[in-house]
């Protein structure tokens, strides 16, 4: 039987495989099976067989491995009909909770869940939050009701606690105990109650009772430790003291306001993340500004101007403040207490607004950073460079180490600071030690590069990176392009490369896999898992070594596919991990470490196999600037070489490295899709580009032309006369420059392009409020220099001064909430070939982003139909729709689609 062709109307019913989790045993795998549209699974493979739990999603198995909590969703129809009825928002079906009990194959459901949450370790006992009942309808009642119903399932026994009116709640890790706080109003006061949950008893106690609010109540590993934020404040913004707590019993204040070492007139802050440190003799905490509540505003709304001042001296944009108004609001400085010396100190301060901790918060020092000096500059530099200071943790005491770098790192330890210096392309190292302080220079001997050798952005160069560091705090291991070196910090053993040059000598780059986030350093005496990338072919797999011996790494698995990151059972030998290609959906797979008797666990979407498919080949050609390039070309599985085909060229920069990734079918959210264009007879070729600075425009023509020459040379079935162009943002701008240089193609189609570098050089990304000059000068429009340096660049390379020399039909979108590129470089565009009177269509989805969101389905299926109708009618002789040969009036906006 002949295959079929992809419709839009196949997309809805396509799967997808998120969530994917795999139980501490290693014998439970989950993953949800969601189809594009419409009502999706719960799998739950248990030993060779599967339970299925429709609409189930967000799973988590319990650490013990005996039970898998879920969401379940309302059906898809029931939701629909709901909005149809305009049911308001608090009275829309709710979620239910399931759990699913492995050994008794038993699922148990509660209605009308609001959250759950299970300890990391030793989860005996489930925790839920469920809706309050119908039963509260007096209005006193419901004015007075606060919090939700928490359950406490014992998993075990199937047994339930239950409390009223709690508003939060917390695990230890471990799993010995849990806190919640239950809070009830009369008329006047709010009243609070810290509670105290022990897990081997199954008793509540009520640690701590006030007139007034608890927040943030936190447990430490062990669940004998617990600290908790209280105010008896009235106002909306509160000021906050901390109470601390042991065995669920004796709280006392420990933290306010006036504790010796706060910053005078700033106190604990609700916002700031609260932590244990891993030991238990340490909590972090975030401080800031106490809040003064404002006066009672005597002012009408419109008595108040409104209205934003920039000031030059603006150490931000006003548009990047107003993006970061409630960020700015809600942050918080790090802070430490300690708990056996009864002493508070102040890590972070207005300067040094970032601190990171060491040894999961164990360590005795820290390392802050600012970027304050340079967050100005960073309006056109792009940003990045830092001082770094190391902060004793014992005293608070600041000392610089590192200034204006980037991409420092301390030590596992706390005992060295590595950092990149891109004035030579090298890593360095300083001992922590201020009796110490040398500099060991640790890769400016080797003969290989560790910077991006293929980066061509006119900024400093990038590193590779760091893979980590051995538990002694003594090497640390870096990348080069293939390989990873171990190096010694102290500079008393020389450089090696552990992994013996194989990398290199096979243009095969092999990078450490992490597999267990609790550790913060590089076990080198176990055998760790290696992830490869063959440069030649594009294919992937995995290798296994140990980094305490040069040696050549051994081969797991290699092959002409694109593998994901595996995920490992905590305590088996045991992963999940995806593979895919062209062909090949990215199904779940399980296997042992070694990917021995690797087993497919998931099919999600059967179906493909009556489409028709595309295959893929990477293609090789010299650029006109006498650059080897590579890309590749898709051709449908039923091709046929004595037959013409049109073809769409879509690029970015470079692609043929994605050469195995998979493509299912779904609306587009601004570019084609590869499987169902190849599947409706096109052939689609993504070609690499290299860039001159200075001649981003030149760079793309040389890289994308060239490669379209070659193909309509080399290939009979490459019909010449008939190819599009498609692309978005940066690939976007690339083709509306293209279409001003050359008339090689038929039809094209630009989502969201900068039109006019001189005009966008001084506009604002409105969803980050950055200025984006740093972009032109330093980054991806790679001009090199700003505007009045380099005027005649930013010329040369903008579309709309070339405007008049367009003569293929152009289809831009560009939506009016673009946050990335201002949505009038599109505007600017069809306006000045509007006004040449070239053929030129502009579509703007009200309200929408650079890219349309995946939960725009109506938006991404008309964009892609009308994409699709575009191509069909230059390069397929469809007749033009009613929206090309007429548009869409205005009046009828909404009512005529104009796709006929």
């Amino acid at each position: 039987m002949a295959k079929k062709k992809l419709s839009t109307d196949d997309f809805a019913s396509w799967n997808t495989i998120p969530n994917k989790a795999i139980s501490n045993n290693g014998k439970i795998v989950i993953y949800e099976q969601n189809p594009l549209k419409g009502d999706g699974k719960l799998v739950i493979y248990n030993n060779g067989g599967s339970k299925t739990i429709l609409r189930g999603y967000n799973a988590k198995i319990g650490s013990n491995s005996d039970f898998v909590a879920f969401y379940i969703k309302q059906p898809a129809d029931s939701i629909r009909k709901a909005k149809l009825d305009k049911v308001k928002k608090e009275e829309m079906p709710k979620d239910s909770l399931g759990v699913y009990l492995v050994d008794r194959n038993e699922l148990i459901t509660y209605p009308k869940v609001k959250s759950f949450n299970a300890p990391d370790e030793n989860a005996n006992w489930l925790a839920f939050l469920l809706e309050e009942g119908e039963e509260k309808t007096d209005t006193a009642k419901k004015e007075n009701h606060v919090g939700d119903n928490l359950i406490m399932l014992n998993v075990q026994k199937n047994d339930t606690l239950q409390l009223h009116n709690i508003t939060e709640y917390s695990w230890a890790k471990k799993g010995r105990s849990l806190v919640c706080v239950q809070q009830k109003k009369d008329s006047v006061n709010t009243y609070s109650t810290l509670k105290w949950f022990d897990a081997s008893s199954g008793l509540f106690n009520d640690l701590y009772k006030t007139q007034g609010w608890i927040k943030k109540a936190t447990l430490n590993e062990s669940g004998e430790q617990c600290v908790f934020l209280m105010s008896k404040d009235t106002v909306d913004e509160k000021a906050y003291t901390m109470f601390f707590a042991t065995n669920g019993k004796d709280a006392k204040e420990i933290i306010a306001e006036s504790t010796q070492g706060m910053p005078l007139g700033w106190s604990p802050s609700e916002f700031g993340k609260i932590s244990f440190s891993e030991d238990g003799s340490k909590i972090y905490l975030g401080t800031a500004e106490t809040v003064i509540p404002e006066p009672k505003d005597t002012l009408l709304h419109e008595e108040k101007p409104k209205v934003d001042v920039w000031n030059w001296k603006d150490i931000k944009l006003q548009p990047q403040q107003l993006v970061e108004v409630k960020k700015e609001k809600e942050r918080t400085y790090l802070a430490v207490y300690h708990i056996d010396e009864e002493s508070f100190i102040q890590l972070a301060d207005l300067l040094i607004q970032q601190v990171s901790t060491i040894q999961k918060g164990n360590g005795g020092i820290c390392l802050g950073f600012s970027d304050l000096p340079y967050k100005r500059a960073s309006s056109w530099t792009g940003g990045g460079f830092r001082d770094y200071y190391l902060i004793d943790q014992e005293t608070g005491i600041k000392r610089q180490i590192i200034e204006k770098k980037s991409n420092a790192r301390l030590s596992p330890k706390g005992n060295f600071i590595v950092w990149w210096e891109p004035s030579d392309s090298s890593y360095y190292a300083v001992s922590s030690d201020i009796n110490n302080l040398e500099i060991v220079s640790l890769t400016k001997k080797i003969p290989v590069s560790f910077y991006d050798e293929q980066d061509d952005l006119p900024m400093d160069v990038r590193p590779y990176g760091i893979a980590g560091w051995a538990d002694d705090d003594r090497f640390v291991f870096i990348y080069d392009r293939y390989d990873i070196w171990k190096l010694d910090v102290t500079d008393e053993r020389v450089p090696v490369c552990i992994t013996k040059a194989f990398g290199r000598r096979n243009q095969t780059r092999l990078r450490y896999e992490k597999l267990d986030k609790e550790l913060d350093y590089i076990p080198v005496n176990q055998t760790v898992l290696l992830s490869a990338f063959d440069e030649r072919t594009m294919s992937q797999g995995y290798f296994d070594t140990k980094l305490n011996s040069v040696k050549d790494p051994g081969l797991l698995d290699m092959d002409k596919y694109k593998f994901s990151k595996p995920i490992k059972a905590k305590n088996a030998d045991k992963i999940i991990w995806t593979k895919e290609n062209t062909k090949t959906f990215p199904d779940v797979w399980y296997s042992n470490m070694k990917f021995e008797s690797s087993k497919k666990i998931s099919d999600a979407n059967p179906q493909q196999k009556d489409f028709v498919w595309p295959e893929v080949e990477l293609v090789q050609w010299t650029s006109f600037a006498s650059e080897p390039l590579k890309g590749l070309l898709y051709k449908p599985d039923n091709f046929n070489p004595n037959h013409e085909y049109p073809m769409i060229v879509y690029f970015y920069e470079r692609s043929s490295e994605t050469m195995h990734s998979h493509t299912y079918p779904k609306p587009s959210q601004s570019t084609i899709n590869k499987s169902f264009y190849t599947s409706n007879g096109y052939l689609v070729f993504v070609p690499d580009i290299t860039y001159k600075i200075g001649y981003p425009g030149e760079s793309a023509y040389n890289g994308v032309v060239s490669g379209t020459q070659y193909l309509i040379n080399t290939y009979s079935f490459v019909d010449r006369n008939r190819i599009g162009l498609q692309g978005q943002s940066w690939g976007g701008y690339q083709i509306a420059w293209l279409v001003t240089q050359t008339d090689i193609f038929a039809a094209a189609m630009a989502g969201a392009p900068v039109s006019n570098m001189t005009s966008a050089y001084g506009g604002i990304r409105w969803g980050t409020g950055l200025s984006r000059m740093f972009q032109y000068e330093h980054t991806q429009s790679r001009i090199g220099g700003s505007l009045w340096d380099k005027p005649l660049l930013y010329i040369e390379n903008s579309p709309v001064f070339h405007a008049p020399k367009v003569n293929t039909p152009l289809l831009i979108m560009h939506n009016d909430h673009d946050g990335a590129v201002p949505w009038y470089q599109g505007i600017e565009m069809f306006v000045a070939l509007r006004r040449l009177d070239k053929p030129v269509w502009l579509l703007n989805y009200n309200g929408e982003e650079h890219n349309l969101p995946v939960k725009s389905w109506a938006n991404r299926m008309d964009l892609t139909k009308r994409m699709f109708q575009f191509f069909n009618h230059y390069l397929k002789d469809k007749p033009a729709p009613e929206w090309m040969e007429k548009g869409i009036p205005a009046v009828e906006k909404g009512k005529n689609l104009g796709y006929e």
